[in-house]
């Protein structure tokens, strides 16, 4: 295995779930360590691919996720959607978070294979 400066952070909760926050907080902290980081929406996490879709979202004391999200990806950060899982709820490609990508499991796993380290919420 390979030794990256990557990490993938699996997400599968929507805006209703504090953990949504967490994550973003970590990836952001992450990228700020010089880390590459992608994040692999899943199940319900793929509501947060949606344009708009957390702008009330304000879980105290971290910032808004709105804001978590526009950073991650405005600072270089990877966005990735299940494909499947936004299919079935029926979710719109010109309606997502400016950097989202609508893909299957293959990018990631192609940083996994390359060494990326994991962690999941």
């Amino acid at each position: 295995m390979k030794n990256t400066n990557k990490l993938i952070v699996t997400l599968s909760v929507n805006a209703n779930d504090d953990v949504s926050t967490v994550a973003f907080t970590v990836a952001n902290a992450a990228m700020g360590k010089g880390m590459d980081v992608g994040i692999f929406l899943t199940s319900d996490g793929v509501e947060l691919s949606k344009d708009g879709g957390c702008e009330y979202t304000h879980v105290q004391p971290f910032k808004k996720l709105n804001e978590l999200i526009g950073a991650f990806s405005a600072n270089g950060g990877t966005l990735w959607a299940c494909a499947p899982c936004f299919n079935h709820r029926g979710l719109n490609v010109e309606e997502t978070v400016e950097g989202t990508t609508v893909v299957g499991a293959g990018p990631m796993l192609d940083w996994i294979a390359d060494g990326a380290q994991t962690l999941s919420f």
